[in-house]
């Protein structure tokens, strides 16, 4: 495995699998509502690790996740560096990390209780995090797209297309029912969906970075 696929497989591995060892941790011991989130909606992924054993999962996994999408941005800018434009290369890492770092922000001010937590500040980082993190999915995909017409390989092209159709039609949803204080059914159930799909897109690249290595140079 190179470098490149492993920071695509632990960012997919740490973040979806936070949120599932909450979800299970956080039903077993009642702080959180079972049901099928990505049918019903009845809870938002916030809520199933803010209490208990859940909230240090949630808290300590997710961080970590987030500073693995940095990297994440990092080598997708390394991997289409000299295939595409500078300026829109590092707008979608700027953009990417910002959106990590928002994330951050939102997990580690939470606190078991809600009405204890500064609930805002988690709103603007989560929100943050999926408004930056799909536009920089947007230019990465465009120049991903751009680099393939000139015979740039990408094994995952197609997944990444799907993922993005599925991701567009999320961002068309979720106006009027973003990530707010108190979420209605709609708004959790694409919370859901859309953190999967964006949880995807960095898994698809694995097929993409086999030889992403990580080397040094001696000087």
């Amino acid at each position: 495995m190179s470098f490149g696929q492993f920071i695509a497989l632990i960012s997919f591995v740490l973040s979806m699998g936070t949120i599932a060892v909450t979800y299970y941790v956080g039903t077993t011991q009642g702080t959180a509502l079972l049901c099928n989130p990505f049918i019903v909606g009845c809870t938002d992924i916030t809520h199933t690790g803010m209490k208990g054993a859940a909230g240090f999962i949630f808290r300590g996994g997710l961080v970590t996740a987030c500073a693995f999408f940095m990297v994440w941005w990092v080598v997708m800018h390394t991997w289409l560096q000299g295939r595409s434009n500078r300026i829109a290369l590092n707008a979608m890492t700027i953009l990417g990390v910002i959106g990590a770092i928002g994330l951050i922000v939102g997990t580690a001010v939470l606190l078991p209780e809600k009405a204890e937590s500064p609930f805002k500040v988690h709103v603007k980082g989560a929100n943050l995090f999926f408004q930056g993190t799909i536009i920089a999915i947007l230019i990465s995909y465009v120049l991903i797209y751009k680099a393939r017409k000139n015979g740039f390989e990408v094994p995952s092209f197609r997944l990444k297309s799907i993922i993005l159709i599925a991701l567009t039609v999320m961002s068309i949803l979720v106006e009027g029912a973003a990530i707010t204080v108190n979420m209605s059914n709609k708004s959790r159930i694409i919370e859901w969906w859309g953190t999967l799909f964006v949880g995807m897109y960095f898994l698809s690249s694995y097929w993409d970075w086999k030889r992403v290595r990580l080397v040094s140079e001696d000087r």
